[in-house]
């Protein structure tokens, strides 16, 4: 039996008009199931997704959509944050309806989306669903306590791929800030492409991090369209690709490389774009670099 809670629109901010928004779900703290009461319960793990039902516009209809966390339950407990950009596909439904009057007037009337959750019986204990338990080459579950610890991983993001690298760099920061915590946790360099300064997700408080942390967190944010006056950061796509007259692909790297020269010696991590991501492992194993590991998760 599939098992709904109904959360409300604590926060909706439109980041740029028509593309991209950031939202945040407030679950309750109980919910009653046939006549037992269960207490919601929020573990989700870093680089984990939960299954939402949001409105269609084409459709009509409730949709189920998963969404990738980009807060921790370690700080924020019952607070689902996420980012939703507009596909500007024929077929887009859920994603206008987020950028919608509609959402709004439910905002301000707290009219419920709900959440999956998963009933524990014995312990009367329902938990936030994740959209998986373990580590696989295909997700960004970030690995169990005991493991993450310690790797040294560069993330590279495309446009709203930054969400699960924002999860993961966020409990990073609340281990780091626990008593002793500065030995915990290794080195983090993230890397976001995005079109235009707009939509640079959470970039002022990357900025600060990694002045906090100058020698565990390193910030590349590129912009591929547009850029401000004065922009210090990187401009133009982080791989370029050539044919040769067999069509044969050749992918130079250089700018990555240029962001991560040790990255033989790293995890690598990718979110985004699938092209994007496909292109750049091929373009590894043209240069004949090979991460420590190397994970993925494209659409």
């Amino acid at each position: 039996m599939e098992v709904f809670v109904s959360s409300i629109i604590q926060d909706l901010e439109v980041l740029d008009p028509g593309e991209l928004c950031r939202v945040s779900l407030l679950l309750p703290s109980h919910v009653e199931v046939d006549g037992q009461a269960f207490r919601i319960q929020d573990d989700m793990r870093p680089g984990t997704a939960f299954l939402a039902k949001p409105f269609g516009v084409r459709t009509q209809k409730y949709r189920r959509r998963m969404y990738t966390r980009s807060n921790v339950a370690k700080i924020q407990p019952g607070l689902l944050e996420t980012f939703i950009n507009h596909t500007h596909k024929d077929l887009s439904d859920t994603s206008i309806w987020w950028q919608s009057e509609e959402v709004l007037a439910w905002k301000e009337k707290r009219t419920p989306i709900e959440i999956k959750v998963q009933l524990d019986l014995e312990a009367s204990v329902a938990t936030v669903y994740e959209n998986t338990k373990i580590c696989k080459s295909t997700n960004l579950r970030l690995e169990d306590e005991g493991k993450w610890e310690d790797l040294s991983l560069v993330c590279v993001a495309f446009g709203t791929g930054i969400t699960p690298f924002l999860a993961y760099l966020r409990y990073w920061i609340a281990h780091r800030h626990r008593p002793g915590g500065e030995t915990n946790g290794g080195a983090l360099t993230l890397i976001v492409s995005a079109r235009h300064f707009s939509q640079l997700m959470c970039h002022d408080e990357l900025s600060e991090i990694a002045k906090t942390f100058p020698e565990d967190f390193v910030y590349h944010p590129i912009l591929t369209r547009t850029w401000p006056p004065g922009w210090e950061g990187m401009t133009g796509r982080i791989l370029s690709v050539s044919r040769n007259s067999s069509e044969d692909e050749h992918i130079d790297l250089s700018k990555l490389l240029k962001c991560s020269p040790d990255l033989a010696q790293r995890h690598l991590r990718l979110c985004g774009n699938g092209l994007a991501c496909r292109q750049i492992v091929d373009g590894l194993e043209q240069s004949g670099v090979v991460p420590l590991s190397i994970r993925s998760e494209s659409w």
